[in-house]
């Protein structure tokens, strides 16, 4: 069936995990670009927005490409070979036609077929790169917009930073977190947690007006300045050294907070426990963020991280477990201050 070209776009996820990219999509849609997820399958979602999505790919961690929705269907091959017929000579727009099938969805869709009957209508004579998705029973037939370009990121990786620590997560999965938080353009934004200032660098990048930041330690304090400033943002920064539990800002001041506390093998916590160090946190948290602002942290699944944010009256909208290694599964937990 034909959809509206204009309204309905795909998004192609990263398999990083099985479902933040979906949870990062749905918080940028909500903040950015003013749409919605309709429909989501393994490996993409479809989303109706009134905004141009072409950013969306490079203000995401985890979205690898945004497309425009030419047609979607049940994946019979005979169903895919009526909706490139009907493309006809707009075929002749597009350089060629990708397709990609998700864990063996529709293997028995002759895919050589399907190129060679686009050729037959000029399909190679454009600049245009043209999509076909087969999974979980349909097809989705779309336009390329745009591409995320992920060389910034291998930049950004934490051993590539003039100052490294062990332990920082990956800029991508930094990037979650942020978007996760719901951080509105020109936003101000807080990590007490900042380490080696991987949170607070991905936020400016995304359109953060003010960042600020903390760690409890002078060596992190020094080093986060030197990494936001070799990275050209420490001018919209502001790195403080202090104790997360008493954060030195005023009532309802920041937008989002999103942060990763200390809790691996090779962390600070001034001899405390996960639990009384968290707990602190979100008290002072749930102070210094605006009403309706969001508060994405992490812990031990063990530690139930989820739970101190109940206790403390955030509303938590989602939580998701991530596997670190043998002895560690981390929970990331997006909580919402109600009022």
């Amino acid at each position: 069936m034909l959809v509206e070209q204009e309204s309905l776009y795909y998004a192609i996820l990263s398999g990083e995990h099985p479902v933040m990219p979906l949870a990062e999509l749905e918080a940028l849609l909500e903040t950015r670009f003013n749409g919605r997820i309709v429909y989501s399958f393994e490996g993409i979602a479809l989303f109706s927005s009134n905004s141009d999505p072409g950013s969306l790919p490079n203000v995401s961690g985890w979205i690898k490409e945004v497309g425009r929705v030419l047609e979607v269907g049940s994946s019979e091959e005979t169903a895919i070979e009526s909706a490139i017929k009907r493309l006809g000579d707009r075929l002749k727009q597009y350089e060629k036609l990708i397709i990609k099938k998700y864990k063996g969805y529709s293997c028995h869709i002759d895919t050589s077929m399907l190129k060679n009957l686009a050729k037959s209508y000029g399909l190679g004579s454009g600049k245009l790169l043209l999509r076909l998705f087969l999974t979980e029973g349909v097809f989705v037939l779309g336009e390329v917009i745009s591409v995320q370009d992920t060389r910034s990121f291998n930049l950004r990786k934490p051993g590539k930073r003039p100052f490294f620590k062990p332990g920082p997560l990956s800029p991508q999965l930094s990037r979650v977190f942020v978007n996760l938080s719901r951080l509105p353009v020109n936003g101000v934004y807080l990590d007490p947690f900042c380490g080696t200032g991987g949170f607070v660098l991905e936020a400016c990048l995304v359109g953060a007006k003010l960042c600020l930041c903390g760690d409890i330690t002078d060596d992190m304090v020094r080093g986060a300045r030197i990494n936001l400033s070799h990275y050209g943002v420490y001018d919209r920064s502001i790195v403080f050294q202090h104790d997360s539990t008493k954060i030195p800002l005023e009532d309802n001041s920041v937008d989002a907070i999103a942060t990763d506390p200390p809790y691996g093998r090779s962390t600070t916590t001034a001899k405390r426990s996960y639990k009384m160090l968290v707990e602190g946190f979100l008290n002072e948290a749930s102070r210094v963020v605006k009403p309706g602002g969001y508060i994405v942290y992490a812990g031990p699944e063990r530690e139930e991280p989820w739970k101190l944010a109940v206790n403390l009256g955030l509303e938590v909208r989602s939580r998701f477990h991530m596997h670190v290694h043998s002895t560690l599964v981390r929970e990331v937990v997006v909580a919402r201050k109600v009022k």
